[in-house]
This record gives structure tokens, C-alpha cells and sequence, in this order.
């Protein structure tokens, strides 16, 4: 069980042209929180406004030629919904989404505006995904998984591979992790490259499913309550927790009640939108949950930015 670092380099050959490559910032602000060298990834600004892109169109262009033109289905809250969307209309494959109730209007209508049909269906992750099989099964659709296939994480595995380029001597990266479907990518070119990068993943205390299992080491059945983290909750499969067990080094949690403020201060201080699932990275810093080195160079990815811009406005934060 393994992802390679030649499958990483496939996957970013497929991807030139389409997937733009993000920046990799420092952060004053971070840096002076912390007392480390904190750099930010911001995937917020990849098309479609999260990374999620990387591992979908990779996925798809390797479907068979039957396969496309039977199209594609699958389960997302939001981000790897755009993904698929994107990549789908970029190989001139139809495409039908399930979404959780819960998931933002701003990531629905972007999805239709891609051309891709939209389903809503159940309150959470797990009952939308139990429809999308029902209809996969009654369509014929190739359904395509944003977190049990290892030519996704290779995709997402193209984000590690910016970093390194740009910060060479990078010693630690820290991700939110839902499923860790990109975090494993990273870690697979990370590790590659240097064994000794630290991998730290990243969620938060009301969506915690894969802290809670990789704190345990086995599947656990855990409650998540109402979170602005829905691209974090949700349960995970062996598969998923059988990977983070090898490459993560840890997975820390950033306080749910606190993520808003994080948010406004991301917006204030880095002028930059960013949603609750992808500022648990920059708000485990802000909250002192790292055990980070004086001068310590870190990569924090910040995953998406595709936050309802009314419940920012409405905010009490």
C-alpha cells in the first residue's frame, strides 16, 4: 500500500495547463505568533477556489473511453464537488453531484455554473453518500471517490511538490485533514524527498473523526455536531486511517469556537477569504496547539476559500 512519487509526477503532467500553481507566502503574522518561519500555501486561490481540483482531474483522465462516456457521479460537501465539476467539463464529461443540505450555496451554484448537475440529499457527508451509490447503481455512472483512490492523493500530492520547490529546506507541513486525502498526498513526495519533514494534520474539536481513530489506531464511530468545518467532518475508512498511520506524525485540534476569529484574521491580516475547514492550519498556530520550533520553517496549506460570503457579513466574530 503505497503512493509513489513517479505517480505525483504523472499527475502533475496531466494537470499543466489546467491547474494553476499556488503561492507559497510567508506570514508575518504567523511567523511573529509563533516564533517560527511560517509559510502559506493558498490553495484558496486555485481554480475553483480549493486544491480538490488536482485530484479529480487527475482521476478522470484516467478513465477508459467507456467509462467518460458513461460519466461521472460522486459525494462531496463542496470542494471536491468543484473539482470534479471543473475536470469534468474540461475532458467533456457529464457529471452529477450529491451534496450534503448543509453545503454552502456558493459551492452549489459555482458546480451548476460548471455545467455539472447538483443533487441535495441528507443532513451530512454519509447519507449523501448512501443516495449517490443508489444512483450510481441506477445510472450506470463511473463513480469517482474524493478519498479512497490513490490517483487522487497523487494529485493532491502535487501541492507538496510546489512547496518543496519553492521552500526547499521546509522542516514541517501542516494540513486539515477530512478524509487526508491530501495530506497523504503531500507526505508521499514529502517523505520522498525528506524522511525527516514532519507531517501534522489538522482538525477541528467538533469535526475530529480521523484525530480520534488515528489517536487510537483503529475505525471509531464518532458524532459530529454542527461545525463551519464541513469539509472536515464525516467518517473515514480503513484505508484512510491505515495511511495516516504511516505518514502522519500527528493530528492536533484547533477549537471550533474560536475558527471565526481566525477567519476575520486571516481576511484582516493576510487579506485573504478562507473557509472554516481550510484556517484550522493557521489557527492551530494562532492557538499555540504545535509544538514549533524558534525559527522553524513551516508550510501550512490553506485547502479552499469557498466560505458563504452572507454568513461572514452575519458573523459575530
Amino acid at each position: 500500500m503505497n503512493i509513489s512519487a513517479i505517480e505525483v509526477l504523472k499527475a502533475r503532467k496531466a494537470l499543466a495547463g489546467i491547474v494553476d500553481r499556488t503561492p507559497l507566502t510567508r506570514s508575518d503574522g504567523l511567523s511573529d505568533l509563533s516564533g517560527a518561519e511560517v509559510y502559506v500555501k493558498w490553495e484558496n486561490l486555485q481554480r475553483t477556489g480549493s486544491y480538490k481540483v488536482r485530484g479529480a482531474l487527475y482521476r478522470m483522465s484516467l478513465l477508459s473511453p467507456d467509462e467518460k462516456s458513461r460519466g461521472v457521479i460522486t459525494t462531496s460537501a463542496g470542494n471536491w464537488a468543484l473539482g470534479v465539476a471543473l475536470g469534468a467539463k474540461s475532458l467533456g464529461i457529464d457529471a452529477t453531484i450529491c451534496v450534503p443540505e448543509n453545503t454552502p450555496k456558493v459551492k452549489i451554484g459555482k458546480c451548476e455554473a460548471l455545467g455539472a448537475e447538483v443533487v441535495l440529499h441528507g443532513r451530512y457527508f454519509d447519507e449523501s453518500f448512501a443516495h449517490c451509490q443508489k444512483l450510481a447503481d441506477e445510472s450506470g455512472k463511473t463513480y469517482v471517490s474524493g478519498t479512497e483512490d490513490f490517483s487522487v492523493m497523487a494529485g493532491h500530492g502535487t501541492v507538496g511538490m510546489e512547496m518543496l520547490e519553492d521552500l526547499p529546506d521546509i522542516e514541517t507541513i501542516v494540513c486539515p485533514v477530512g478524509g487526508g486525502g491530501l495530506l497523504t498526498g503531500i507526505a508521499a513526495w514529502a517523505k520522498a524527498v525528506n524522511p525527516a519533514i514532519r507531517i501534522i494534520g489538522v482538525q477541528s474539536t467538533a469535526a475530529y473523526t480521523l484525530h480520534e481513530c488515528y489517536k487510537s489506531k483503529r475505525l471509531l464511530e464518532v458524532p459530529v455536531p454542527a461545525t463551519i468545518c464541513e469539509g472536515l467532518a464525516g467518517g473515514i475508512v480503513q484505508l484512510n486511517l491505515d495511511l495516516a498511520l504511516k505518514y502522519f506524525d500527528d493530528v492536533v485540534l484547533a477549537e471550533e469556537e474560536k475558527l471565526k476569529d481566525a477567519i476575520v484574521w486571516m481576511m484582516r491580516n493576510e487579506r485573504h477569504i478562507v473557509e472554516g475547514a481550510a484556517v484550522v492550519g493557521p489557527a492551530a498556530i494562532m492557538q499555540k496547539k504545535l509544538r514549533l520550533a524558534e525559527g522553524e520553517r513551516v508550510g501550512v496549506v490553506v485547502s479552499g476559500g469557498n466560505i458563504d460570503l452572507e454568513w461572514l457579513a452575519t458573523s459575530e466574530a
